[in-house]
């Protein structure tokens, strides 16, 4: 959580290696769905004359656009039949493939063997448990290695 709040690109990053595919629909749905809901309303604006018809219908259409995009991005979230074809949302289809690229990205940039030391070492609330758990553990050892002496 540290890391993200000191380089907020890393958030940035992470969501366009696990969800580049999806971002891409996005966008290009937008141009798609938008296009064909602003052709509609191109069509309504030149037999309809009010002054709040275009901006009503861009919110109406943009919003309809973003709707639908992340519907198909999230839903259905289990797979279902339809004829020849399985409907399933499509960042949940590549749900093995964003995992992988997830656990590559933490391990990669978060969790890191210099920064998990930096952590159990410096962070207040990793700190004071790791030097207990040492001190234990060293008695023990030294315990079992003297023999009790």
């Amino acid at each position: 959580r540290d890391q993200f709040m000191a380089d907020r690109s890393l958030l940035g990053r992470l969501f366009e290696r696990t969800g580049g595919t999806e971002l891409k629909f996005l966008v290009d749905s937008g141009l798609w769905f938008g296009g064909f809901l602003g052709i509609i309303q191109m069509i309504v604006a030149l037999y309809w004359d009010n002054v709040w018809t275009l901006s009503v219908g861009g919110a109406l259409v943009g919003l309809a656009t973003n709707w639908i995009a992340l519907k198909l991005i999230f839903e259905p979230v289990e797979a279902k039949p339809f004829g020849p074809f399985v409907l399933q949302g499509l960042f949940i289809r590549r749900q093995d493939e964003v995992a992988e690229d997830f656990a590559d990205f933490f391990a990669s940039k978060m969790l890191t063997s210099r920064q998990l030391w930096n952590s159990i070492l410096t962070d207040p609330q990793t700190s004071p448990v790791f030097a207990h758990l040492f001190e234990r553990n060293l008695k023990d050892m030294a315990k079992k290695m003297t023999r009790g002496v």
